[in-house]
Formats: C-alpha cells, sequence, structure tokens
C-alpha cells in the first residue's frame, strides 16, 4: 500500500515536471515562435524524453491553452482581495483600483517574456485561441462591470452603460500594457501609468479632488 507521504511526493514530481514543461514552451515559443517550434525542442530544452511529454499534454496545441489558462487564472487573481472587502465609498474604490492594477502590471513585468508571447502569437495560432483571448478580455469587462454595478448602486460611481464602460476600460488598459510591453528602454513609469489610467477611470477629465468630493458628497 503506498503511505500518503509517497502519494503527496509523486503528486508534487508531477507537477514540478508539468511546470518544467510549461517553463521550456514558454522560452522555446518566445525564441522560435509558436508555429516553428517543435515538441522534439521542448523536451530538449526541458531535459525530458518526449514520452514524459505526452504524458501531460496531447499536443503543442494543448501545451499553449494550459499556458493561457494559467497565466489568465494568475491576472484575474489579483483583483480577488476587492471581491472580498468590497469598497464602500469612491475613495476606497479608487485607492483598491490602484493597488490590484498596480500587482497586474507587476505580474505582466515578471512575466514579460509570457505577456508578448501571447499578444504576439495568439492571432496566428488558430481561431480558437484567438477567441480563447478574447474570452479573457471579456472576463476582466464582466469584472470590470460588476464593480461599476456595485459602485452605481452604492451611490458613488454615475449611472452607464455598464458593459459598454468596461470594455472600454479594458481596451485602453490592453492598449497602454501593450506599449508598456514593448518599451525595451523602460521609460515608462508603470506606477504613475496605473494611477493617472485609474485616476482616468474614476474621473475622467472632470474636476479635481476638492470639488470631486463636493460633487460626490
Amino acid at each position: 500500500m503506498v503511505s500518503p507521504l509517497r502519494k503527496q511526493r509523486d503528486l508534487e514530481r508531477k507537477e514540478n515536471t508539468r511546470q518544467l514543461l510549461l517553463d521550456a514552451a514558454i522560452d522555446v515559443f518566445c525564441e522560435k515562435g509558436y508555429h516553428y517550434s517543435l515538441v522534439s525542442d521542448i523536451v530538449a530544452q526541458a531535459g525530458v524524453g518526449q514520452g514524459t511529454f505526452y504524458r501531460y499534454f496531447e499536443s503543442k496545441r494543448d501545451l499553449i491553452d494550459s499556458i493561457l489558462e494559467h497565466f489568465g487564472r494568475m491576472l484575474l487573481s489579483q483583483f480577488d482581495f476587492m471581491m472580498v472587502n468590497l469598497p464602500s465609498n469612491i475613495d476606497e474604490y479608487i485607492a483598491a483600483s490602484r493597488r490590484a492594477v498596480l500587482a497586474m502590471a507587476t505580474a505582466l513585468k515578471e512575466n514579460r517574456k509570457l505577456a508578448l508571447l501571447l499578444l504576439r502569437e495568439a492571432p496566428t495560432v488558430d481561431r480558437e485561441f484567438d477567441n480563447r483571448i478574447n474570452n479573457l478580455y471579456d472576463q476582466f469587462a464582466n469584472l470590470a462591470a460588476f464593480y461599476l454595478e456595485h459602485a452605481i448602486a452604492n451611490g458613488f460611481a454615475r449611472p452607464c452603460n455598464t458593459g459598454i464602460v468596461a470594455r472600454s476600460l479594458v481596451g485602453m488598459g490592453l492598449y497602454h500594457t501593450t506599449r508598456w510591453l514593448n518599451d525595451e528602454s523602460n521609460n515608462i513609469d508603470i506606477e504613475e501609468l496605473t494611477t493617472e489610467l485609474v485616476d482616468f477611470a474614476f474621473l475622467g477629465f472632470g474636476p479635481d479632488t476638492e470639488k470631486r468630493n463636493d460633487l460626490f458628497n
């Protein structure tokens, strides 16, 4: 009979091997591009046999799906704390939004190579994969719409078509994210960018802080 400790170690070993293959695939895809990468390139990078690869993934296509799924969950999770502690006024909302967007930007910076890979390769893999990327954007838009609806219901955001506004916010964020990730000179200050985007989302071209407080109180 296999002991619980042995089962746990086997599980950890399998997870480590799977992650090794994912990391190797990211390196290979970034160097050669998705279409020019072979399974043999990935297993060589990982230092395992092809048989090991097929115990974890059906194909190269299955592997990039797994990469996207993991990456999307990681980015969306940066907003989890807001769901647990929903802000109760506009100042809390601005502070929480800055914190969440900066956390996501930090995650993107730490995974810059992967983020650029997905942005560049997504439209070229196939239509289904491009749809999966668009579905990830929709998840962000749905999340933004939820927070907007909460803010409207509590009287610290103006009534609006939350679907249109949420998609606009995601589009704006995607544009700036793409520029920032491609800025090899690192001239873009991410904290300043985050602050400006969040403040624009809440305040637009409206009055300054003092006048804003009068407006919402």
